[in-house]
Formats: C-alpha cells, structure tokens, sequence
C-alpha cells in the first residue's frame, strides 16, 4: 500500500502546485496577515466568490500554507510567508513562472521530445525558441522582477551581474533606476553576437 499512496501522490502532485499558483495569483498571500481574518472580508477584498475562495484557502492551509481558525477566519503561515511579495526570501515569483501557462503547457511535448530526441519543447507550443519568446514577452517578465524588487535596497551594490541575462533587458531597467551602478551580462556567445546595450 505505501508504494500505491506514494504513486498517488506523485499522480496528484500537480493539483498541489496548481492550488498554490491560484493563490500566489490571486494576491491570498499579500492579503492574509499572521492577524487571523475572516473568509468573508479575505474575499471581498480580493473580489473572489465566496464558497470557491473558502475551498481554495481550505485547500492551502491543508497544504500548509495557511492556518485555518474557528468561524471561517484564516492566518498565514510562516510557509506562506514565502510566498508574500515583499519577504526577503520569496518563493512568488518562481511559482507565478514554474507552474504558469507558459511552462505549464511544454510539458505536454515531454514523450514527443523523447521520442524524436529533440529538446525543442518551446519551438513545438510557440513556433519559437525559448531565447526568442523570452526576448518578445521580456517587458511583461522584467516588470515582474521590478514589482518583486521593489523594496530592496541596492545601495551598497556598485556592480550588478545578470548571468543568463539574454538580450539585457531587464539589467539594463535596473540600472535606470539605480544610476549608482554599473551592470553586466554574462550570456552565450551566439545570443549576444553583434548586440551592444547601452543605458545611459
């Protein structure tokens, strides 16, 4: 029996990370506090209906991510925790990309890939590859990591490094904000040929 429940844990794994991505989607983390509060003020809040948004907080402090109190009220967890915007360590934003509907749909070309031993997941959804899609949806994911960083303190950095930092947008957003620092890209040689980023 322990082989068939941990078969099934595997089987239903994905449910788990997909409930954790509808919370961190949905701002759960940013709304409940370590202050116990009720489900019927957490969803108005964040405009949810209610018995889907008791469900779905239910679910994470099963999980937990949350603490589930008497009449319906929820705390957050130190688990939870790391998934609140501005904790030092925060685990959002990897599962905003991890187990959002851009990597979500390669792994259906995982046994096609296999088959024909070629790693081209992104070219079969996109009809791109990984470095052209990032390049083209670069504004949307360097606006991300900017809200992500909002608060911290870049002070004492005088050079920032962006190790696989493609095309440079991102670093390059960074330093317009910063103009104390000086920034650079290490990337591979045939992405960046005949590229020159300036920020001034």
């Amino acid at each position: 029996m322990l082989d068939y429940e941990k078969t099934l844990e595997i089987v239903f794994g994905r449910w788990k990370s997909q409930i954790l991505y509808a919370g961190v989607k949905l701002g759960v983390f940013d709304c409940v506090t370590s202050d116990p509060k009720n489900m019927s003020d957490i969803a108005k809040k964040l405009s949810l209906d209610f018995a889907l948004a008791y469900r779905l907080l239910r679910a994470l402090a099963s999980l937990g991510f949350l603490n589930e109190g008497n009449d319906r009220t929820f705390s957050i967890s130190r688990q939870g925790e790391l998934l609140q915007r501005d904790h030092p360590h925060t685990l959002r934003d990897i599962i905003l990309l991890e187990e959002g509907p851009e990597h979500y749909a390669l792994w259906k070309h995982l046994p096609a890939m296999i088959r024909n031993g070629q790693q081209n997941a992104f070219l079969r959804e996109y009809d791109t590859t990984g470095f052209e899609y990032a390049e083209k949806n670069s504004a949307a994911q360097t606006a991300w990591v900017l809200d992500a960083l909002s608060g911290y303190d870049f002070s004492k950095i005088h050079h920032l490094c962006d190790i696989g930092g493609g095309y440079g947008h991102l670093i390059s957003n960074l330093l317009l904000k910063c103009h104390h620092m000086k920034g650079s890209i290490l990337e591979l040689k045939p992405l960046i040929k005949n590229r020159v980023i300036v920020v001034q």
